[in-house]
């Protein structure tokens, strides 16, 4: 299989976070949620939208501090085994994008895979296949690099992703400056993680899915006024 990778129009997100709840169903983690863990989520800003997931880095640092668990598999997913896994904390803190959804009373995490399971059936991932606004894109890693370039010389805007910690399988396009808007300000080379500090994501509270309705509803009237949806894939 080739290298594959998620691209993420946040112009077209309207914040519905159909994504999340699919992804709840994929994995049958509706326990987890209602704990405020997800594999994705989506937050809704002022200037834009943040999705909050594993970047699935090009070489990730949650291999090295999780002592086998996660591993980097390579058509682009980073996989946990969880029956492997220890300790959870040492992979968040080695996390530089604060991606991997941490429980502290039992010493797990879990984090997005892309739905490998899907990928390595010639599907889509969950998210992909049921966001209703295109804001999601699924595909070779290069063909989905070089539609984000495009993207953003045509529409002037900035990506995140395809540089940060060497290289992501999650691309980002953002009309706001992404780190503004919240994503974390990640050099381009990958550097050793530094455990000292306590970096472990706080869960994400599962009332957060349901606020902002207010914020939901302005931003679905702005993209429906928009040009117009992006050709079906």
């Amino acid at each position: 299989m080739k290298e594959q990778a998620i691209l993420y129009d946040t112009t077209y997100c309207t914040g519905c976070n159909t994504c999340t709840y699919k992804c709840i169903q994929e994995f049958g983690d509706h326990k987890l949620a209602a704990l405020g863990f997800f594999r994705t989520v989506v937050q809704i800003k002022d200037d834009g939208m943040v999705k909050k997931q594993c970047m699935s880095c090009k070489d990730p640092q949650c291999v090295q501090a999780s002592s086998g668990a996660f591993t980097k598999s390579a058509y682009g997913p980073v996989l946990l085994d969880v029956a492997k896994l220890k300790d959870g904390k040492n992979a968040a803190n080695a996390c530089p994008f604060h991606a991997i959804q941490y429980d502290e009373s039992s010493g797990k995490a879990i984090n997005c895979n892309m739905c490998a399971h899907r990928l390595t059936a010639g599907q889509k991932p969950a998210c992909v296949e049921a966001c209703p606004s295109g804001a999601l894109q699924s595909g070779d890693y290069e063909a989905m690099a070089g539609k984000a370039k495009e993207l953003a010389a045509s529409k002037k805007l900035k990506i995140y992703g395809l540089k940060e910690n060497g290289g992501t399988h999650l691309i980002v396009l953002t009309k706001a400056d992404p780190l503004a808007l919240g994503y974390p300000a990640v050099g381009r080379k990958r550097l050793q993680a530094e455990l000292t500090g306590d970096l472990t994501a706080l869960p994400l509270v599962a009332g957060a899915v349901y606020a902002g309705l207010k914020k939901y509803s302005d931003r679905r009237a702005a993209v429906e006024k928009s040009s117009g949806k992006p050709e079906a894939k």
